[in-house]
């Protein structure tokens, strides 16, 4: 596969963007580690010859003075899922190791990134056939090479940091120069050069000593922020643009490719970090290069935090040194999940499932923030009584006891501390289509000791800006993996075997200040685990099937409001009602809670003066709300009710799925409204028009095996509502 066309800078805009796409990436599945590979990058095609003639007599000469360098900046494939010590993600105990065999850098590689050449499809695409029919069940994903990862991922010595940067900046002006992007200033010299030439020409002689980071230091550096140092061309490896810089505190908007430039004060040597293309962040995020020392820094504390997992003796909270007898052994695995007073319904109707419809025995704990539940004293209610119940007396409940684990914090609370060795984590409005316990015995978590599961987005296309260009990448210090991002409603884990990841999860989950939220990096909790094994060079097998989409069909208009998930053999086995939760009551419309306060002061006043003028004892004011709620009309409900009475909509009436015969770069889940068909404040998912779509195709749920679950799971969820008025 041609990498360049994943790497192709976007321009500037305005407005936010419906998803970022990256023509041509072929997305592939991870399954566990990746051995290193040896083959070289495949020949680019197209151009302009002008420009590459000038570059090809300085990459001739740099490559030939690193010839001896055996190292290679390509695509990597693997037959099977490895150890760690296998990986070429360099993980933290490896770098330390390769800055010690040497430097080595492919020039050919970092200029045919920069040069942004267009993809040869036809060759991708027989390559992709290739691989198919040679490895069917073979895990594979891509590195991409680009500037940033040539530069930082291969240790160098500082002559050659200078050379890939010059033969960069030269591939980014050569494709200006060809595009018409490239400004014309007029030609001057002495007095008569103006100020603006003058001023780019000392900007370039001064950014020739601004080099990159060595690549495998194990100690922070002292830095100080010099400021925003613009480029051109939408990459940080550009011409200089010094009418465009900032000051360290003020504001990069999005849109400005350059680097942040820093000084070790200890050294005096001047650094690029945090470097930056037009689309490296998402359209609504900004950042001040004050931040940069923190930046820079972050994957050195990230180290320490996973290295902590490494001292003898250490273990994860409440594993067992040596779970022995057979009661041990039973109590090992178990389900996991986070509760919050509106998600009690969904929890309530996915337990009750597991164990009155799909048999499942699984011990359960439920972890709850104390402070959400004080708020609503009969939120548990529910769950309380099922926990009563001689059938379902397996379940435990656990308060999440550090503050700071609040919204996806809780999550990796209550993993990190679970009672269970391994653990099924399940967001509560998340159901199994099957009893879940075969998962614990499969060949995939046996071999890996962890399963995830993939999510709607790639790098082809990305509502979270997960891409070759992010700043993501330099942040976790880790090369651009070319894979389908992740979704956390439901983690398989075997804590014992993956502390170290787990540690690296939690610094990831609260160190403070959080980059990964503030420079929205990632979108919450779903991607730091794949990014902790990753890093780490942890084994995983990451579900090969795309998620496929559970929704309701109007007049042929489709909206998918349920992700659904599947099994290593790609059958469906987790639903997630991630777009249209169970409430166990009819949807209402939105209350305008200012004008309904002032009806209930009015009425509440009224029924005073009904009681004073009857010579009654007038009702203190507990009594009075309880009086005018009583009497208030409920708001307009959303939907038409069911005709089985169940106050939750059916919203399952198909089932959207992938072509298996389809290329994994034509998964495409567009975002859209379906009105009139549905409400307009509803997101739908998936594609509208089902019958125009050559890569999806629906079934009808009530002809699948799983046709009653949703009318299962709406009786429970308005069970779970009685239960806590009553």
């Amino acid at each position: 596969m041609e990498v360049d066309s994943l790497l192709r800078p976007r321009s500037n805009t305005s407005s936010a963007p419906e998803a970022t796409e990256e023509p041509g990436a072929v997305v592939l599945p991870h399954h566990g580690g990746v051995p290193p590979s040896g083959h070289a990058l495949p020949p680019s095609s197209g151009g302009r010859w002008l420009p590459r003639l000038l570059l090809v007599g300085g990459a001739v000469y740099a490559v030939a003075m690193l010839a001896w360098s055996s190292q290679n900046l390509n695509v990597v494939r693997t037959g099977s899922d490895s150890a760690a010590s296998e990986s070429n993600v360099p993980a933290f105990d490896q770098q330390a190791k390769q800055q010690q065999e040497g430097s080595g850098m492919d020039l050919a590689a970092i200029l045919k990134a920069a040069n942004d050449q267009e993809t040869d499809a036809q060759q991708a695409q027989e390559k992709q056939q290739n691989n198919q029919e040679t490895e069917e069940d073979t895990a594979t994903y891509e590195v991409t090479p680009i500037p940033t990862q040539a530069a930082i991922d291969i240790p160098m010595e500082a002559t050659q940091v200078r050379e890939a940067l010059r033969l960069a900046r030269e591939a980014v002006v050569a494709k200006m120069e060809g595009d018409g992007s490239m400004s014309s200033l007029p030609s001057a010299s002495g007095s008569q050069m103006s100020d603006e030439v003058r001023r780019e020409q000392e900007a370039e002689e001064q950014a020739r000593d601004a080099l990159l980071l060595p690549k495998g230091e194990t100690k922070p550096r002292n830095l100080k922020c010099l400021g925003w140092k613009s480029t051109g061309g939408c990459s940080p490896y550009g011409p200089r643009k010094p009418k465009n810089d900032f000051s360290c505190t003020k504001m990069v908007p999005h849109g400005h490719s350059g680097y942040c430039e820093v000084e070790d004060t200890d050294t005096g040597e001047r650094f690029r970090v945090m470097r930056r293309y037009c689309s490296s962040s998402k359209w609504d995020m900004s950042f001040r290069c004050s931040d940069a020392s923190n930046f820079v820094n972050f994957h050195y504390k990230a180290r320490e935090a996973a290295d902590n997992a490494l001292t003898p003796g250490f273990t994860l909270p409440n594993i067992q040194e040596n779970a022995t007898d057979k009661q041990d052994e039973k109590q090992r695995d178990g389900i996991v999940m986070v509760v919050y007073p509106k998600l009690i319904p969904s929890a309530y109707a996915t337990i009750k499932t597991l164990r009155e419809v799909l048999g499942c025995r699984l011990p359960i704990e439920i972890w709850y923030r104390s402070a959400e539940m004080n708020a609503d004293p009969n939120a548990m209610k529910p769950l309380t009584a099922l926990a009563a119940d001689n059938q379902t007396s397996t379940m435990s409940f656990h308060q999440i006891t550090d503050w700071h684990a609040s919204g996806y914090g809780a999550k990796v609370f209550a993993i990190y501390n679970s009672y269970f060795e391994r653990i099924l984590f399940l967001d509560a409005d998340n159901t199994p289509s099957r009893d879940p316990t075969f998962l614990f015995s499969s060949p995939e978590f046996v071999e890996n000791g962890a399963m995830f599961w993939p999510d709607f987005w790639h790098p082809g296309r990305t509502i979270f800006n997960i891409h070759s260009q992010s700043l993501l990448w330099e942040l976790i210090d880790m090369p651009f993996i070319n894979m389908f991002e992740q979704e956390s409603g439901q983690l398989l884990i075997d804590r014992r075997r993956h502390a170290e990841a787990l540690e690296l999860v939690k610094f990831y989950t609260f160190h403070r200040p959080s980059h990964f939220d503030y420079m929205k990096l990632v979108h919450g909790d779903k991607d730091l685990f794949r990014l902790a094994w990753l890093k780490l060079g942890a084994p995983f097998h990451m579900i090969k099937a795309p998620p496929a989409l559970a929704g309701k069909t109007i007049n042929e208009s489709f909206c998918g409001l349920t992700m659904v998930q599947h099994d290593a053999q790609g059958e469906v086995l987790f639903l997630h009602r991630n777009s249209h939760k169970l409430m166990g009551e009819p949807l209402r419309e939105e209350i305008d809670y200012r004008t309904r306060a002032i009806a209930r002061s009015r009425k509440k006043a009224e029924i005073r003066t009904r009681y004073r003028n009857e010579g009654k004892e007038i009702p203190p004011w507990s009594e009075l709300d309880a009086l005018v709620q009583a009497e208030e009309t409920p708001a307009p409900t959303i939907e038409p009710p069911e005709s089985d009475g169940y106050p939750d909509s059916i919203v399952w009436t198909h089932l959207l799925s992938f072509n298996p015969t389809s290329k994994q770069e034509n998964y495409y889940v567009k975002t859209y409204n379906a009105d009139p068909e549905f409400p307009k404040s509803q997101n739908c998912y998936g594609e509208r028009n089902v019958s125009k779509s050559e890569h999806f195709y629906a079934q009808e749920v009530a002809d699948l095996p799983f046709s009653r679950l949703e009318t299962d799971l709406r009786r429970f969820a308005a069970e779970a509502v009685e239960i806590k008025k009553a």
